[in-house]
């Protein structure tokens, strides 16, 4: 997991494209603002933005194109800010 100040979100476990993946996310304050920004550019707009969470964790259906580097940006209702790694949509036999 990725932190700044209490607010953490982890790294997603694979991300092929058209499977299920899992974030998750711990501290802070909701409601919870999750994006996914460009790979190494924090300030760019968002590739994905998703509704406003309550809870601490959301499944994707990964819909960017394989290799698509990205971070997972998580804000609270604070302001506060969090970042997971770069990660990098890979090929998945069912795409189309």
């Amino acid at each position: 997991m990725s932190q700044i100040g209490s607010t953490k979100v982890g790294n997603l476990e694979l991300t092929n494209q058209l499977v299920p993946v899992q974030f998750t996310w711990e501290g802070g304050s909701p409601p919870y603002y999750l994006s996914l920004v460009p790979g190494g550019q924090p300030a760019a707009p968002a590739l994905k933005q998703f509704p406003v969470q309550n809870g601490n964790s959301m499944t994707w259906v990964v819909d960017l194109p394989a290799g698509t580097s990205f971070s997972s940006s998580l804000r609270d209702s604070t302001g506060a800010q969090a970042f997971s790694d770069i990660q990098t949509v890979q090929d998945s036999s069912d795409s189309r």
